[in-house]
């Protein structure tokens, strides 16, 4: 669920990132430290997505060569596509059936039949001269088909899925399954599933870890719902920030909820993590910060000159939400281990 920040220009300046100097964090895997890898992320397509915006992670196409995401300001939302053109991302551009409401954080049906999103667009258009004061405004989900090469008219997915006045991140499954989460009157947020039987959205109901007592938003669930990534914050001690979670399936419900730790995301001044997406290798997680990186001091010349370059020509760290992504495989052997353990 992207949240628009700006950070103060004091901030960049004290905290301006060296990607070459990070120290990689060591991922915790259950009774066995010794193989603990370390774990760096890596900005994406810096300058095409990842730049002086606030932009959302991508859902990909199943061959991996189109990306949907969203590119937000402080009051207005977008999705945007690119496609992968001789190994490079295009200029994104505006998604035919976005833009004239604010929409927001998506999902992709595994065979890329349709994306489900947020949006704050009303069931019915008002009428031309509405005062926009008027028109009550809430976050449902909605969904797309593909038709053709193209897209057909976005429809509102039925109340069994839009339970409230503020529903979020769907992930989808290869069986048609939905995930979301809820955010209620009280600011409680809660992870939900919504099957999908007989063609038809079943009444969701909420996952058994996600009871209220977290802010749990923005689950990212595998095609064969083998495991699930998403994001909370309070099940860190001390920690109140938003960070990157996972765990396993366990028979019908779910096993131990671990952490997911990289270079750098303990240091102060940080700020939270947002809409994991699994990449379409499956073992890649993509995710949206406005988190920069510590430089490590003295700096070399050829340091300062490739910070100095993506600072003039790129701005991906000047305080603005961007991409990134990390290997998933150590964290999803951590989730699989901490399944026996708990057996």
């Amino acid at each position: 669920m992207q949240i628009t920040r700006a950070k103060l220009l004091l901030s960049s300046l004290l905290f301006v990132p060296a990607i070459q100097s990070q120290r990689a964090w060591a991922v915790p895997v259950p009774d066995d430290p010794a193989t603990a890898q370390p774990v760096v992320p890596q900005i994406f397509a810096p300058g095409v997505v990842s730049g002086p915006a606030n932009d959302g992670s991508p859902v990909f196409s199943p061959d991996g060569n189109t990306i949907f995401f969203t590119r937000t300001n402080g009051n207005w939302g977008a999705i945007l596509e690119s496609h992968k053109v001789n190994g490079q991302w295009s200029k994104p551009a505006l998604a035919p059936f976005s833009g004239e409401w604010s929409d927001s954080s998506l999902g992709m049906s595994p065979d890329g039949s349709y994306l489900v999103f947020s949006s704050k667009r009303p069931v019915t258009p008002p009428p031309p001269g509405t005062n926009p004061a008027d028109v009550h405004v809430v976050a449902n989900l909605w969904r797309v088909d593909r038709v053709g090469a193209g897209w057909g008219k976005p429809e509102r997915l039925p109340d069994t899925v839009n339970i409230g006045h503020s529903i979020w991140k769907p992930s989808i499954a290869a069986n048609g399954n939905l995930y979301f989460v809820s955010i209620n009157e009280k600011g409680e947020k809660r992870l939900y599933l919504s099957e999908y039987r007989n063609g038809a959205y079943q009444q969701a109901q909420p996952l058994s870890f996600s009871d209220g007592t977290t802010l749990d938003v923005d689950p990212e669930i595998a095609p064969d719902e083998s495991f699930l990534v998403f994001v909370s914050a309070g099940r860190l001690k001390g920690d109140t920030l938003d960070h990157l979670f996972i765990s396993a399936r366990q028979g019908n419900g779910w096993g131990p909820v671990l952490p997911i730790r990289y270079a750098g995301d303990d240091k102060p001044h940080f700020s939270t993590d947002d809409e994991p997406h699994l990449g379409p290798d499956r073992r890649t997680i993509y995710f949206s910060s406005d988190r920069p990186f510590p430089a490590d001091f003295p700096r070399t010349p050829q340091q300062a000159k490739e910070d100095f370059k993506r600072m003039e020509n790129w701005g991906w760290f000047s305080g603005y939400v961007n991409v990134w992504f990390i290997p998933l495989d150590p964290f999803l052997d951590a989730a699989k281990s901490a399944l026996k353990g708990s057996s």
